[in-house]
């Protein structure tokens, strides 16, 4: 992890930070987590994956994915907190649609697992 006293742009100014400011900075940065967060758990097989996620609304985000065997993506600054209908499509075939809280925390992140020909989309890193 890079602190904001460690960065330097490449401009004319270099930011110091006094150093109870950069361990804020840290302690906010280190709790940030992604909005989605999709795994490949197949170690032999790719996949291909769309996910569409949805407000009261309508969309607000959508993407396709080809997921290599093993393969984590993260989506990051993709939708501000709120509860939203996650409907995720593995291959065109298997399709599951869960209502997530999601926000900035792991608790409150969109999870999407593939392996063994399967798709799942649960609430939450940590189960």
């Amino acid at each position: 992890m890079v602190r904001e006293d460690q960065y330097n742009s490449g401009g004319e100014s270099d930011h110091r930070s006094t150093p109870g400011e950069s361990a804020v900075t840290d302690r906010l940065v280190a709790r940030r987590s992604e909005e989605i967060h999709i795994r490949n758990f197949d170690l032999n097989q790719a996949y291909d994956l769309t996910i569409e996620v949805r407000d009261s609304r309508g969309l607000v985000f959508a993407n396709r994915y080809y997921l290599t065997p093993g393969k984590i993506v993260s989506e990051l600054g993709q939708l501000p907190a709120g509860e939203y209908e996650v409907q995720v499509e593995l291959d065109g075939r298997r399709q599951q649609t869960t209502l997530c809280e999601i926000d900035e925390t792991p608790e409150r992140t969109a999870l999407i697992e593939v392996g063994n020909g399967t798709v799942s989309a649960t609430e939450g890193l940590y189960r």
